[in-house]
């Protein structure tokens, strides 16, 4: 199937990078006519078939699934128009600001008969998935920390007013909250499924979260969900069960191991997935098969795990 790449910035090069590997069909792109000449430019040196500059003639195309990677406030309506010609779309995190607008967004691809999926790697990259196995070796769970802090480069022009980049913009649906903070969410759902109840602690600076402690409650045990893009922590993140403690480092985005220390004295246990490969390799390796295969019920899996981190970061906006 005929993939097409709508935009240009840090993470669509990254997705550019492995995407030959998973794509044997042609590839385009399409990005914004001022963006003409960084376009041909990713064209030539990935090898792509073929350059876009006005979305809408690219949906007339023959592209069969759309991958977008714009900013946030600009998926729902990009997402929209690729799914009422009949496209498959693959939408970076999140999906869209609210839970109202994925929902509407995955009943127009369900009335138009196409897949939606949001791009959340942590969902299928190995050392995740084999941590889901894992977690009862630990017994029940009674505390859960994850961490993922880290210094956007743009911060410090923020910082000093002299211009409010998109991603420190409310305007463009940004924040710590949705831009890093998310990982946690995923993974927490991808774990432990949907919380009962969610409570939100932002520092905020010029209007914006700048970072922000997130609580998550479920039945016996708290998750606590911190992020920062004005500083940087090294980890670990932890869950803690009454029969041990799994440490992962630094963070759950991009994880490719953990160790499992247990309380009665067994040796302790390492999962390592030494990986060469991008963190996002595998989502778009799985998003591939399940078109392919027309695989409902892991379709329906990665819906439910879009809804219910949604839900979390509606929440958490409203408390």
């Amino acid at each position: 199937m005929k993939l097409g790449i709508v935009g240009n910035g840090v993470i669509v090069e990254e997705v550019l990078s492995f995407i030959h590997e998973i794509w044997t069909d042609e590839i385009y792109i399409c990005g914004r006519a001022q963006s003409r000449d960084k376009l041909e430019t990713l064209a030539k040196r990935y090898e792509l078939a073929r350059v876009f500059v006005d979305y809408q003639e690219f949906l007339q195309s023959d592209v069969e699934v759309v991958y977008i990677g714009l900013l946030n406030d600009l998926h729902v309506e990009y997402a929209t128009m690729a799914i009422r010609k009949g496209k498959h779309v693959i939408c970076e995190k999140p999906m869209a600001p609210t839970l109202l607008e994925t929902k509407q967004l995955a009943r127009e691809a369900a009335d138009a008969g196409v897949l939606l999926f949001e791009a959340m790697s942590v969902y299928h990259m190995p050392a995740f998935m084999q941590l889901q196995k894992d977690l009862q070796l630990i017994g029940e769970v009674k505390m859960c920390n994850f961490n993922y802090s880290q210094m956007s480069r743009r911060y410090a022009a923020f910082h000093e007013g002299k211009q409010t980049p998109a991603v420190f913009d409310p305007a463009h649906a940004a924040g710590c909250l949705r831009d890093l903070n998310v990982y946690n969410i995923a993974a927490a759902v991808g774990l432990f499924g949907k919380p009962k109840n969610v409570q939100y602690f932002p520092n905020m600076e010029r209007g914006i979260d700048t970072s922000g402690v997130l609580v998550a409650s479920y039945d016996g045990f708290q998750c606590v969900l911190m992020a920062a893009k004005e500083c940087t922590a090294p980890g670990p993140s932890t869950i803690q069960g009454v029969e041990g403690t799994i440490t992962i480092y630094p963070h759950v985005n991009g994880m490719t191991g953990y160790e499992i220390h247990f309380n009665d004295g067994r040796p302790d246990v390492t999962v390592s997935f030494d990986d060469a490969v991008s963190r996002l390799y595998y989502e778009f390796l799985e998003y591939q098969r399940i078109i392919d295969s027309s695989d409902e019920v892991a379709y329906e899996k990665l819906q439910e795990y879009t809804a219910a981190a949604a839900w979390v970061v509606d929440e958490a906006a409203l408390h």
